[in-house]
């Protein structure tokens, strides 16, 4: 099965994750790169990569992480999956050892809930091949 990558769009037109991932873009290019090569291995194997890239958020319903470690910093971007589409949320970044953000998380599933109310993702870009 090949897999879709969309960020959830909210009702006034931010999408969280894109956010995020435009921020890292301006700050660290080597953690977006990093970031985008599992997207990218995302989009072919879906829920079925493990290798400590993707993990199930077990207290929150639907709701899943992608992982990426870089030097003492771990990125999670939070996504859900919606049929052969995956949805991204909500990212934040954390010192390696440090607890999951609660905050974060909750956030991160009050997105992916309004998601699955609106199914309001951002809309294709220009020159985008998905």
């Amino acid at each position: 099965m090949s897999w879709a990558i969309d960020y959830f769009e909210q009702e006034n037109g931010i999408q969280p994750a894109e956010v995020f991932e435009d921020e890292l873009h301006r700050l660290n290019k080597r953690m977006l790169g990093k970031l985008l090569h599992i997207q990218d291995q995302l989009k072919h194997f879906g829920r079925q990569l493990g290798g400590g890239y993707i993990e199930k958020c077990h207290d929150y319903q639907g709701l899943w992480e992608i992982r990426v470690i870089h030097g003492n910093k771990l990125i999670r971007e939070l996504c859900g999956f919606d049929g052969n589409r995956i949805i991204l949320v909500h990212s934040y970044v954390k010192k390696v050892g440090q607890p999951a953000s609660r905050q974060d998380l909750k956030k991160a599933f009050a997105y992916w809930t309004e998601y699955l109310k609106t199914r309001l993702v951002s809309p294709p870009q220009e020159g985008n091949d998905e």
